[in-house]
């Protein structure tokens, strides 16, 4: 072990909040485990979820910073189920296994044209502007809630000519908090 206590491999499946926290708490005890995830980079939602105006991103690399320096290694890039099993990592002398892949689906609402080019949930608009991807032309934003908003916002900065919200609430019921929409 690089930490001296315990020799036992301990593989931790996903590079998000609840992934890294294990791995701290992990290396913290004496462990040294290995952090598998499949995006090009660790942080999960607190990277691919949160647009940069609510955290940024250096933020994060500097955790994930303290975290490897406790002799966390994490491997990016890697799927577990897909480009190596539970079985395989098995063979590789691992232990103790924890899994947490998170919940990171969006919900789209059960319409017509849900599925036309163009229209995704917010969760992967923000996953795919938050990995660089530019949006052009007016962009409509289907919800009141805080992650809507935060869709709103980002279309907004990533290069959006206009940005409609639209949503069941009056504004004044809308799910959001009032700073996230006085923010918008």
């Amino acid at each position: 072990s690089l930490n001296g206590y315990f020799p036992e491999k301990v593989a931790i499946i996903g590079a998000g909040p609840a992934g890294l926290s294990c791995a701290f708490y992990l290396a913290e005890k004496g462990y040294s485990p290995v952090i598998f995830e499949k995006n090009e980079k660790p942080g999960g939602m607190l990277r691919y979820g949160i647009p940069s105006f609510k955290l940024e991103k250096d933020v994060i690399d500097a955790e994930i910073e303290i975290i490897k320096a406790m002799g966390v290694e994490i491997k990016c890039g890697v799927e577990v189920g897909k480009d190596i099993t539970i079985q395989q990592l098995r063979e590789q002398g691992y232990k103790g296994f924890y899994v947490a892949i998170g919940c990171q689906g969006g919900k789209l609402p059960g319409i017509t044209g849900e599925n036309l080019p163009g229209t995704t949930t917010a969760i992967d608009f923000l996953h795919m502007c938050n990995c660089g991807t530019k949006v052009s032309g007016k962009v409509v934003v289907v919800g009141g809630g805080n992650v809507a908003i935060d869709a709103a916002r980002t279309a907004q900065r990533c290069g959006a000519e206009s940005v409609s919200m639209f949503c069941l609430e009056p504004r004044d019921k809308m799910p959001a908090s009032e700073e996230e929409i006085a923010e918008a």
